[in-house]
């Protein structure tokens, strides 16, 4: 027989515990689980005895009570239900607790001051309970936290209890006991990890539903049950599709069920930025966050409509999703996720910026920006800070571009798909993905840079402080704002990673140190340079590579081999001939059969540095590629002109796309000839050219040459990424010859016989 599983809720006073421990009791026997439940302390047993003393101030108050002697009272009334509680979970029940030795730990913990006194006293009651006295330990203690505050009003309206003729016992009528019996409890979940799991019943300080709470609670425990003993058929009972949405055409309301889900899953229902709580598994998480890259609905909506109705219960179907929709990005999104809500483009880059932090945003290529909101607004962001007349004026001029994006998108769409050479019968979902996505290539450059998408991230505590310290002292408010946003939410749910965050002598003196540096830059470069704005020039420079010779890497391609040091290695390698450093240079890049097998860490050592102008949707796509040494752009502008793509000449949407141009170049002269530098960005579009540079090794040029050249790439960056391989060839030509993949699809031959050395390499592990 499987053993069972010995649960404990637990809690200050008045935060529901009973409540829960009744609903979940109800649950768990529905579902079929053979559950036994003990309320302590057991006042209708002989055993509660001198609890009962204590708690009716018979003994004096909490304070002339000891907490070693308190807790004797609470620990020998456990040991008296300690053989039941193990018989129940030897024969494989489920055994509910309310209150357990976590109570004692609390309660008589809020008697120390020193909180290395209170962990000496933690360790005693250990020892006292489970070695001395042989109390089972339970698998699972869930802490309900309410403040201290909300929590009264709850003891208010509690039942007169059978142990005390006041209406409140001895700590249930202190006040200052409840504050610090929650900070105990937060400090134990902390300390004991595996032992306590802490469940927030607050949001902006209003208690959740039961109900949320309850599915809290459950989804907590889940993981430890037995299976089912029984199926009580009478349990099950047929639901609707999904009711945690309604539909109307292309409107999603969501309905109560889903508001209460949703608050249990995210730390906000309303606001753009919010965080997951540990209610939805990782897997869920980063299946939601696959979706959003194809789909253009709030996240939210993506959750209740493609998730909720399988959180839990269909895993399969989450590894689908993210293999069917997901990149390289999402497998690293895995751990504490965030997500901004309507973030500008001009925002999104500036969200991504970080290295060690992963990322992912709506694309341009398979959604269309089409669509109004409830209040009749196309998505796109408006810096409503402006002077009133500014703001009209660029409401007005978004909503013609937006209209004429809408009009284009539409009709590129028809014309692709009507001069498409794909049989009628061969017109499947793919074909229609495909011509989707070849029209929205084609029209994007006209959605302005105000345009709005959701960003998932990925950060550790510290990738995240990073990137809020540098929003927080960004010159565009957008930018300060949501990195406020971010910090106020993260402190929901990793508050001990970002307590420096904000603080006068640590974060927040970094903040004035970036926002004050940068703007004694700007001044100076003001100062020394004249204003205005040069020619485009080129689209792709060189401006400097490492080393001269590529030959020069050999050395360091055997030195992993080796057992000599760097310099003696290139002393008796200087002597060796040129031939010989080929067969070494080549038997390091070995036989690739396909473009993710990158040759080692020795080519790292080779740099690359690249002026570039391309238009920002280009940009918008390669600085994704955040293993680079140097990534720098300047302000966005209209002044270096845009080109016109050839669908769009085809298509005879030649006089509408220009249109948009003239449009974006009036609204950002008006704005920034009224002192408004960077908010004139807004009204630039995605097919304006900007000025950026870039620096990255030769390893990781194989991955982005190859990876942004494959035929399925967007013919923007394809090109200008081919011109960045030509020019890298010339100066290295070995390295550039390596890069065997550059404009290349996927070779099925190349993967069959890469399958092939993959068996071969098992069998040889074998013998």
């Amino acid at each position: 027989m499987p053993r069972g599983t010995f649960i404990v809720i637990e809690g200050t006073d008045g935060s529901g515990k009973g409540t829960q421990f009744e609903l979940l009791a109800k649950r768990l026997r529905s579902d079929g689980h053979d559950v036994v439940t003990f309320d302590f302390p057991q006042y209708d047993q002989p055993s509660s005895y001198f609890v009962q003393q204590y708690l009716n101030g018979n003994y004096g108050t909490a304070a002339d009570i000891g907490p070693y002697t308190g807790s004797l009272f609470y620990a020998l009334d456990r040991f008296e239900a300690a053989q039941s509680i193990r018989e129940a979970i030897d024969s494989g029940k489920v055994v509910l607790a309310n209150r357990f030795t976590g109570s004692n730990m609390a309660h008589q913990g809020t008697k120390f001051h020193n909180a290395e006194e209170r962990r000496g006293y933690f360790i005693w009651l250990d020892n006292l309970e489970f070695q001395m006295l042989n109390i089972p330990r339970p698998d699972r203690s869930v802490v309900l936290r309410v403040p201290a505050e909300i929590a009264q009003t709850l003891i208010e309206k509690k039942a007169k209890r059978i142990y005390t003729d006041k209406s409140k016992d001895i700590l249930e009528a202190d006040l200052e006991h409840q504050r610090l019996a929650v900070q105990v409890f937060d400090d134990m979940c902390q300390l004991f990890p595996k032992d306590f799991v802490r469940i927030d019943c607050t949001r902006n300080n209003e208690l959740l539903s039961i109900e949320t709470i309850s599915e809290m609670l459950h989804t907590s425990i889940k993981p430890l049950l037995p299976p089912p003993s029984t199926t009580d058929a009478s349990s099950i009972q047929s639901k609707p599709s999904n009711p945690y949405l309604t539909k109307e055409g292309s409107t999603y309301t969501v309905t109560p069920a889903g508001t209460s889900f949703l608050k249990a899953a995210i730390t906000s229902t309303t606001d753009n930025v919010y965080a997951f709580n540990s209610t939805l598994s990782p897997l869920t998480i980063a299946a939601a966050m696959a979706r959003l890259s194809r789909r253009g609905d709030d996240m939210r909506i993506t959750i209740l409509d493609e998730f909720a109705t399988a959180h839990g219960k269909d895993e399969k179907l989450l590894q689908r999703v993210i293999t069917a929709y997901g990149d390289d990005s999402v497998q690293q999104l895995v751990g504490q996720h965030f997500v901004v809500e309507g973030a500008s483009n001009l925002l999104t880059k500036k969200l991504e910026w970080g290295r060690l932090a992963s990322y992912l945003e709506q694309s341009t290529r398979y959604i269309f920006f089409d669509q109004k909101n409830a209040d009749g607004k196309y998505k796109y962001y408006t810096p409503d800070y402006l002077p009133a007349h500014l703001v009209a004026e660029y409401n007005r001029v978004m909503n013609e571009i937006f209209d004429k994006y809408s009009e284009m998108v539409h009709k590129a769409t028809d014309y692709v798909r009507g001069n498409s050479a794909v049989p009628k019968e061969e017109q499947d979902i793919a074909w229609i993905g495909a011509t989707r996505a070849q029209a929205c290539d084609a029209v994007r450059p006209v959605l302005p840079v105000a345009t709005q998408a959701t960003v998932g991230i990925y950060a550790s505590g510290q990738a995240l402080e990073n990137l809020i310290m540098n929003l927080m002292s960004d010159d565009l408010p957008e930018a300060r704002e949501t990195g406020k946003k971010i910090l106020e939410h993260a402190r929901q749910t990793i508050p001990t990673f970002l307590e420096r965050a904000d603080k006068p002598e640590r974060g927040g003196a970094t903040i004035a140190y970036r926002a004050q540096t940068r703007k004694n830059m700007k001044q100076l470069t003001n100062d020394l340079l004249p204003q205005g704005h040069a020619h485009a020039g080129q689209a792709v420079t060189l401006s400097s590579f490492w080393p001269k010779n590529e030959l020069d890497l050999v050395p360091d391609m055997l030195y992993e081999h080796s057992d000599l040091p760097l310099e003696t290695l290139r002393e008796k390698l200087s002597q060796l001939p040129i031939t010989r450093k080929y067969d070494i240079f080549s038997t390091y890049i070995g036989e690739r059969l396909n473009r993710r097998h990158k040759p080692g860490r020795a080519l790292e050592k080779a740099h690359y540095s690249w002026d570039l102008v391309c238009d920002y949707g280009i940009f918008r796509d390669l600085q994704r590629h955040r293993i680079v040494d140097d990534l720098q752009w300047q302000l966005l502008t209209p002044r270096y002109g845009y080109e016109i793509p050839k669908l769009i000449e085809d298509a005879g949407l030649t006089d509408l796309f220009e249109e948009c141009f003239d449009l974006s170049l009036q609204l950002f002269s008006k704005i920034q000839s009224e002192g408004y530098e960077y908010e004139a960005q807004y009204a630039t579009l995605l097919g304006h050219k900007m000025r950026w540079k870039v620096t990255y090794n030769a390893r990781e040029a194989f991955h982005l040459h190859e990876l942004r050249t494959s035929p399925q790439g967007h013919p923007g960056y394809r090109k200008l990424v081919l011109d960045m391989h030509e020019k890298l060839s010339e100066v290295h030509p070995m390295i550039g010859d390596a890069m065997k993949f550059v404009n290349q699809g996927e070779d099925e031959e190349l993967t069959r016989l890469a399958a092939e050395r993959y068996t071969q390499f098992k069998l040889n592990e074998l013998s």
